[in-house]
């Protein structure tokens, strides 16, 4: 059996893992479950989503871990770009369940109220005015926004991570966030209180 640093660098860890070591690739799953999670959570509707989006991309990091890219000498990166992938791969499945049963005719039998209620307040919450802003994104400026901004990775390893220049990170940042202001200002236009509009300058 390999023996391996459980506290050596991720890429020190991967060697071992393309060797076919399942507890080296235990150890980067404990180091960075909590993060992927968390990203997860972000980007589809629930927790019990979030937990199926994150067993996949470890399951991918495996399957792929010969082709993983590390970014000074850490697999996060790597991770937090197939989370963005699997989740988008996982709602556009998710919406066209949804396209598919409300194309089927209606059952005979009396509908249970019950549930209509709740898809109502389901659909309430999704529809939150940060979702629908943020889904008026193309799927880049999504990426580059949720790796620059909700991850704190910097410009430079977005960059190497993405494989693009580090100007055009720079470009699409600017872009989602000036696009993301625009449409929650459409969701949500500034009113002058009543207090100060009915007040003479």
């Amino acid at each position: 059996m390999d023996t391996f640093d459980s506290q050596a660098t991720d890429s020190a860890l991967w060697l071992h893992v393309c060797g076919g070591n399942g507890r080296a690739f235990g150890v980067l799953f404990d180091r960075h479950r909590d993060r992927v999670f968390g990203h997860s959570l972000r980007l589809v509707r629930t927790q019990a989503a979030a937990e199926d989006v994150t067993a996949m991309v470890f399951l991918e990091a495996w399957r792929c871990r010969t082709r993983v890219r590390f970014v000074d000498e850490s697999i996060l990166g790597w991770l937090l770009v197939t989370t963005n992938n699997v989740a988008r791969n996982q709602l556009r499945s998710g919406l066209r369940h949804q396209r598919l049963l409300r194309r089927l005719p209606p059952p005979d039998s009396v509908p249970d109220h019950s549930e209509a209620v709740l898809d109502a307040i389901d659909l309430g919450s999704k529809g939150n005015t940060v979702q629908r802003a943020f889904a008026h994104l193309n799927s880049r400026d999504q990426e580059v926004l949720l790796l620059c901004v909700l991850e704190d990775l910097s410009m430079t390893d977005v960059s190497r991570l993405l494989r693009i220049p580090s100007g055009t990170v720079k470009s699409r940042l600017f872009r989602a966030k000036r696009h993301l202001a625009l449409v929650l200002n459409e969701y949500n236009p500034i009113q002058p209180s009543p207090s100060v509009a009915g007040e003479s300058t």
